[in-house]
């Protein structure tokens, strides 16, 4: 008996805590394999001033064709920076869906925020992001990209729970089985709103002011091993909501720069029991 396994799609920046950088050391530590699948190589992320960055798009057909014969529990996708990856992903699920296990699909459409796409987002990504979220098991947007996917006016983050039950509805209508639609806000408190199996769950936890990189990255880490692990999506993000309190907690203790993301590994030990 081996222990789950999930094949990780996102970029590598070596520093700054986030993407697979993070997804590598929270999955493992809370007992899945992360197969990892680099889309780019960063030497920093994007939010310092100088980085530097090399696409692996022309590398990812050929590195996941010889994966062919392997069984994935999950396949986990975060940023993707072109039409090409999107596709490249999509081909990668639909590979798999047929194997003799067929993998839970988690799709973190990391689009924008704050009311805005990312600067290198265009139109016929949003088309094919639509595409790849309805090919999902679990998709984690942000109140900006929920709208973004459904054609909704963003309002801001602090929206009624009515607003974000209409959200949520319109994202299913898109074909995503299970959703979690994060970072309202209400009052001092965050709110992540869970819908599955037709049930609506929600997590609120203490909202810091100071806003910190990486953050979208470790909760769907945390959500992705958990599943895979046996839990509900409900249980999952009380975790991840529950870890990321416990890593901000220690940053802040730390004073950390906020560019250099949460300061999880000391705390990474308690996925087990948290």
């Amino acid at each position: 008996m081996r222990i789950p396994r999930a094949a990780c799609i996102n970029d590598l920046s070596g520093f700054g805590r986030c993407s697979l950088t993070t997804a590598i050391s929270v999955i493992s530590a809370a007992g899945v394999q992360v197969c990892p699948v680099p889309t780019a190589i960063l030497s920093k992320h994007t939010g310092f001033d100088s980085f530097y960055f090399s696409d692996l798009t022309d590398c990812m057909p050929p590195y996941t064709t010889d994966w062919r014969e392997l069984e994935f529990d999950g396949i986990y996708s975060g940023f993707l920076g072109s039409v090409k990856q999107i596709k490249i992903v999509e081909n990668f699920i639909n590979e798999h869906k047929s194997d003799k296990i067929t993998p839970y699909i988690i799709v973190d459409p990391v689009m924008g925020d704050k009311g805005r796409l990312y600067p290198t987002y265009t139109l016929e990504m949003q088309r094919e992001m639509r595409s790849l979220v309805s090919r999902a098991d679990l998709i984690t947007p942000n109140i900006t990209e929920a709208c973004f996917l459904t054609g909704t006016e963003y309002t801001g983050e602090e929206i009624s729970i009515s607003f974000a039950e209409e959200l949520i509805k319109k994202l299913a209508f898109l074909g995503c089985g299970q959703i979690v639609l994060t970072g309202i806000v209400k009052d001092s408190n965050i709110v992540n709103m869970t819908f599955s199996d037709g049930n609506i769950a929600i997590d609120k936890r203490y909202r810091e002011s100071r806003v910190f990189s990486g953050t979208g990255d470790i909760f769907a880490s945390v959500v992705c091993a958990f599943i895979l692990k046996g839990a509900s999506v409900a249980e999952a993000v009380e975790k991840a909501g529950k870890f990321i309190s416990l890593s901000i907690e220690n940053t802040l203790k730390l004073g950390t720069p906020l560019s250099e993301g949460v300061v999880f590994e000391p705390v990474l030990h308690m996925l087990r029991d948290i």
